[in-house]
């Protein structure tokens, strides 16, 4: 393979190196997100007092591990497949629906919704938004804009997988 032609999948695999990252750092959110949810429970079961704030952080937290975790998913392949006969294809015809899938559902669906993101999140930073309750968490704009990481994110995974399945697909047909 010539140097041009490993400039691709070397694209491919910076992308997959730096959602990959992302993805294990946020990883340790969940650390953070276990310690609220068993200060909450021993706070409302034990002191009957639970705590507005982390009842909060425990939504933030999720969203955020949820909209990073997408993205790592996709790169790696280990999301949830509802088509029940994948597992059963050569990995040509595998390569053939990834391309598909990832150029007519996935994209698409990612382009849209950050188009609609967009106003969402830029309206809660520009009025600074926070919790409703008086007791709650500020900066709710700052979980917001995970909605624009997270499928930014999954946009390069998508272009990394297409990127790979043309790779694949080129190769074979020669």
């Amino acid at each position: 393979m010539t140097p041009e032609n490993n400039l691709i999948p070397g694209i491919s695999k910076v992308l997959d190196r730096f959602v990959t990252g992302i993805g294990e750092s946020a990883a340790w959110l969940n650390v953070v997100l276990i310690a609220v949810i068993i200060t909450q429970v021993i706070l409302r079961y034990v002191f009957s007092k639970g705590l507005v704030i982390l009842e909060e952080m425990q939504w933030h937290l999720y969203a955020v591990v949820i909209m990073i975790g997408l993205s790592y998913c996709a790169t790696h392949d280990s999301h949830i497949r509802l088509d029940l006969l994948h597992h059963r294809f050569p990995q040509r015809r595998k390569e053939v629906i990834e391309l598909f899938g990832t150029l007519f559902l996935l994209l698409p669906m990612v382009i849209l919704i950050l188009m609609h993101s967009w106003p969402f999140v830029s309206e809660s930073f520009r009025i600074m938004e926070a919790s409703d309750s008086v007791v709650g968490l500020p900066y709710r704009w700052v979980v917001k804009s995970f909605l624009l990481i997270g499928f930014g994110l999954l946009s390069l995974a998508g272009v990394s997988r297409l990127i790979r399945a043309v790779v694949f697909l080129g190769r074979r047909s020669r």
